[in-house]
């Protein structure tokens, strides 16, 4: 089915295309991942190699145990390396990943 749908979308932008009409943005359209860092509720970065437990579970999703496990499995040396840490998986990292980092100091506050 999704196969169908996916031929089905990809005729009517070669028809649109071939028309002329081709595909428009609104010109005000923010990229996606520029719109959800300027929306976000929370500023800043966390070092996930020198946080402290209390500096993690500022985090959204991230309690004590998790903290601990984050400190438990030091030293990261890519933010994705945390899909490691029982508890965390790929989609929380990509939720958190706008605010952590594996160098620098921890700054992260809510707005």
């Amino acid at each position: 089915m999704n196969t169908l749908k996916n031929t089905l979308k990809l005729i009517v932008i070669a028809a649109a295309f071939a028309t002329g009409l081709g595909l428009a943005l609104p010109l005000h359209a923010k990229p996606p991942a520029a719109a959800a860092t300027e929306d976000a509720p929370y500023a800043g970065k966390v070092n996930i190699n020198t946080a402290s437990a209390d500096q993690l579970t500022q985090l959204p999703g991230i309690g004590p145990a998790k903290a601990k496990r984050i400190i438990a499995g030091r030293p990261y040396r890519k933010v994705a390396h945390l899909v490691r840490v029982k508890g965390i998986g790929r989609k929380t990292v990509r939720k958190l990943a706008p605010y952590l980092s594996t160098q620098g100091e921890t700054d992260f506050s809510k707005r």
